[in-house]
């Protein structure tokens, strides 16, 4: 024989109008001849006529934007609201735990069992996993709506709030906060702010070592005060515009002056100013910087002014040789020998004074204006113009352009600079042993390169490792960027001088 007993539960449905309706459903067994289940009698009793206030509950039940499920004490979900079976399907008749979490026991932390024990509404957050298998997190409530004779809670209503979302805020406002914590405390410049009210909110490490205070205690507000102007400190709500980098000094804890750029501005929303910022950037390693290479500097224009010693002084004894050649001549030619090497005298000292006029204007600094420079078309200038240059004398020039179009950025009154002085070098130091002179461009790597070589006659090539007409090519390749080499063949008695621009 199987016994069985009425079951009571209430229940929605969509009527033929499409409007939710809420009813009382009795479910009654019927009995065979044996004594067994044969049917299940429903009945269907509509509510709405029965107790406005159930209709109410009802009403509410359903439509709260929350899962809501009524379970038993063995966590069996006897009645589920319609967001629920939406998301969820038909669950009455399982376990809660396995609707939500997809598990075959009990949750740690379970509100409704403390709820069961203790007769009270309790809440905790909870991990669950959705119908389509993703992570989801909620706020469970337990609220005990049935109990039996004896008092005990035999049913609870669980409320379920769906905060995944809010979860996932949490989670990015948190790692944003880490993310930009992290950067604002690890700034190379220093970063100070105050709110609205003009509490001290943050004082990075960089602000620590710049005004030299101990890392392990942040300053207070009045030490701050002593130690920023006091246009930082003004009213949070004046208006006022954000003043751009000053260079400015401050003082720290030692009572030092700091050489610093400031920049003070307000943080605001669309309606209001939430508070103050200062930036400041120590200038003493900059300033340490530009001292060293002046120093370098000095140190490199005394080696060059070494260099025209050197220079002068070669120049002063080949003066002396010709001048005790030219009295020698002078006794002794005629007027038109004596020309001969007046001119040539005339020549060579003119294109020495030249090269050394170049080497102060460029030691003593010149402003360059750099722009691209087509090198093809560059070097073709050039070449015409010397092939001007040197029409009446024995030396040859050539021009050897790349097939392809090489630009450089580069200052072109400069770089007519480097051209001079080394055509003045080959003219000076090689005179008549200069046999042809040519102008190559071409690519090389990565690297654009303009060579000027000179093809000796007979003597070997002298180097170009000295002297004043180098210290100049130095300066100008310094300042516009680019580099050059010296290449000396003396098997083909050629030497090579190469601009390497990148």
């Amino acid at each position: 024989m199987n016994q069985a007993s009425p079951e009571i539960v209430s229940d929605s449905s969509i009527d033929l109008d499409g409007k939710m309706s809420f009813d009382l459903v009795i479910f009654s067994p019927i009995y065979d001849n044996e004594g067994n289940v044969e049917f299940v009698q429903e009945l269907t009793i509509p509510q709405k006529e029965i107790n406005h206030w159930e209709n109410d509950f009802n009403m509410l039940f359903e439509n709260v934007p929350n899962f809501i499920s009524i379970t038993d004490k063995n966590f069996n979900i006897l009645r589920a609201n319609r967001r629920m079976i939406n998301t969820f399907g038909n669950i009455k008749g399982k376990k809660c735990y396995e609707v939500y979490k997809r598990r075959k026991q009990i949750c740690s932390h379970c509100p409704s069992t403390e709820t069961f024990e203790t007769g009270q509404v309790c809440s905790s957050s909870q991990i669950g996993i959705t119908s389509t298998g993703d992570k989801a997190y909620y706020m469970m409530t337990s609220v005990p709506i049935a109990f039996n004779n004896d008092g005990e809670v035999i049913q609870v209503m669980e409320i379920n709030s769906d905060i995944t979302e809010i979860n996932k805020l949490q989670e990015q406002m948190n790692f944003l906060h880490d993310f930009y914590g992290n950067l604002i405390e690890n700034s190379s410049e220093a970063i100070i702010a105050i709110d609205k009210k003009g509490k001290l909110q943050i004082f990075n490490s960089a602000a620590m070592r710049i005004f030299n205070l101990d890392s392990k205690r942040r300053p207070g507000i009045s030490q701050a005060r002593k130690m920023l102007p006091e246009s930082f400190f003004s009213e949070i709500d004046e208006e006022r515009d954000p003043e751009e980098y000053i260079k400015t000094t401050i003082t720290n804890a030692d009572m030092e002056e700091i050489p610093v750029h400031l920049k003070i501005f307000d943080i605001k929303t669309k309606n209001e100013t939430m508070g103050r910022v200062a930036i400041i950037t120590d200038l003493r390693p900059i300033i340490e910087l530009e001292e060293s290479k002046a120093l370098a500097r000095e140190i490199a224009y005394k080696e060059k002014f070494t260099t025209i010693a050197k220079d002068l002084t070669q120049t002063l004894k080949n003066m002396r040789i010709f001048l005790g050649e030219f009295s020698d001549q002078f006794r002794d030619s005629t007027s038109l020998e004596f020309t001969k090497k007046w001119n040539s005298f005339y020549d060579y000292t003119n294109d020495y004074l030249q090269i050394s006029n170049l080497f102060i204007k460029y030691a003593q600094g010149v402003h360059l204006k750099k722009s691209l420079i087509d090198l093809n078309q560059f070097a073709e200038e050039q070449y015409e113009h010397y092939k001007d240059t040197f029409e009446f004398s024995g030396i040859k020039l050539d021009l050897n352009l790349s097939s392809e179009r090489p630009v450089i950025n580069a200052d072109k009154d400069s770089l007519k600079d480097s051209v001079y002085v080394v055509i003045m070098h080959f003219k000076t130091y090689i005179k008549d042993n200069c046999g042809k002179i040519t102008f190559r461009t071409y690519y090389c790597d990565t690297h654009i390169k303009l060579d000027l070589e000179v093809q000796c006659k007979d003597n070997p090539v002298p180097n170009f490792d000295e002297g004043l007409a180098l210290g100049v090519i130095q300066i100008i390749a310094e300042s516009n960027g680019f580099t050059f080499n010296t290449n000396s063949i003396q098997e083909e008695k050629m030497l090579k001088i190469s601009l390497i621009f990148d």
